[in-house]
Formats: structure tokens, sequence, C-alpha cells
């Protein structure tokens, strides 16, 4: 009997124990924190990680853009083509993450986006990220134009496999990029005039 009692004041007391550590590891040791690019992990931040990345103290969470910081690519076959050339950045010195080319043998165009409300000429867009790995970057475009209603909004997708960038978008639009080697110096490019916008990131 006394062998009984004992076992069954163990089994309680084991268990119990056991019980105040499982809630102990939920409350403290099973927490997700949000990550930056570098492993680091910060307690005081909720996740996802990637609503974070941003210009100023936001950079050091971002993925993509730390990897790929500076990389230009480019339809390498068609020397006017139907897609941008792109160039991410890591908000270096700047708020403008991506920058776009547009080559034209009358008129060439330079720009770039931001995140957040973009305006020009009293026209409004929104971006938002959805994605941020190394090697995949995804946001959402919501245009506004000039109203405060979305007219549409377009989730675009940047994805680096074996050096090439797959672009998609949910309008149904893909492309594959090749790395970019071009000069966008104005004397070495085949076009007239150069237009500068505010965000281009191409010098």
């Amino acid at each position: 009997m006394k062998k009984l009692l004992l076992l069954f004041l163990f089994f309680v007391l084991f268990s119990c124990s056991k019980s105040d550590k499982e809630i102990e590891q939920i409350e403290f040791g099973e927490q997700d924190y949000a990550t930056d690019a570098s492993g680091l992990q910060y307690p005081g931040l909720d996740p996802p990680s990637y609503q974070y990345c941003g210009s100023g103290w936001g950079r050091k969470f971002c993925r993509f853009l730390s990897k790929y910081d500076g990389a230009i690519w480019a339809d390498t076959e068609n020397y006017y083509s139907n897609f941008s050339d792109i160039k991410f950045s890591r908000f270096n010195g700047d708020q403008y993450f991506i920058s776009f080319f547009n080559l034209d043998s009358i008129a060439s165009y330079c720009e770039g986006w931001k995140l957040g409300e973009n305006t020009r000429n009293e026209i409004k867009w929104n971006i938002e990220i959805k994605r941020d790995e190394e090697d995949v970057f995804w946001f959402d475009y919501d245009y506004y134009g000039s109203s405060e209603e979305i007219e549409y909004s377009i989730a675009y997708k940047y994805e680096v496999i074996d050096g090439l960038v797959h672009f998609s978008s949910s309008e149904g639009q893909t492309f594959i990029f090749n790395p970019s080697e071009r000069n966008y110096t104005e004397d070495f490019l085949d076009t007239g005039e150069i237009i500068y916008l505010a965000g281009c990131l191409f010098y």
C-alpha cells in the first residue's frame, strides 16, 4: 500500500512539474521574434520580420535587398526592351528600393519606387512588402490614381534562380532578366534624351 501511495504522489508531482515547464516554454521559450538579415533576434519586435524592412534602421531587416544591393538586371537579348532594366537598393542614403531604366531610341526614362505612399504629378500609389527572403522578393502595388480609393492592385514577384531574375506579376506577366553589364552613362547609350525622375538609382 505504501509503495502504491508513493508511486501516486510521484506521478502527481511529475505531472505538475511537466505542466509548469510546458507553460514556461510557451510563455518564454517558444516565442517567435523578428530577425534581421544577419540572424540577430529582436525580442521586442513581433514577426513577420519583413514588415520592418525599410530605410534607416530598418535596412538591417531587408534580406533580398541586402543580398542584391546594387545589382542590375536587364533584357540582354533586346536593346530596346518592353521590360525596363531594374536595379535594387538597400535604401543606401535614400528611401527608394527599386529603380527602373526604360531605354528607348528617342527618349529614355529613369525612375524609382519607395515603400509606402508614392506620388508623382498628383498620381498616387502605395507599395507594401509581402515576402522577403534571400532570393525571393514580393510586394503589392496599389494604384490610387488621383482618387482616395484603390483602383487596382498588382502583386510583383522577383526570384533569383541560378543568377537570373525570374519576374512575375498577378496580371500574368513573366520574364527572365540577365545580369546587366551595360554602361548607363549618356555617352554610351544609344538613345536621345534621358529623363531623370525621382528615385533614379542608376547613377
